[in-house]
């Protein structure tokens, strides 16, 4: 599985949001370059109960997608 590196202004990752329970390492970069993060891991959504991926395809027009706490400080 390979690392990332994303900030949640500019995309919203399922590893970004706080319905999501998976463990993609969420490891806080810089301000600017956001977090990075394992993708391929399987978590699940809390709000669909469905089985998704940190980077989920969706996500972007995703209506249960909520920034989680970490995510939220560089909002």
């Amino acid at each position: 599985m390979a690392k990332q590196v994303a900030h949640p202004k500019q995309v919203k990752f399922c590893a970004f949001c706080k319905r999501w329970n998976g463990n993609a390492d969420l490891e806080f970069k810089s301000p600017t370059a956001g977090f990075q993060f394992t993708t391929g891991v399987s978590g699940k959504c809390m709000a669909t109960n469905g089985t998704i991926g940190s980077t989920g395809n969706n996500t972007s027009s995703c209506k249960h997608y909520e920034p989680s706490v970490e995510a939220s400080r560089l909002l």
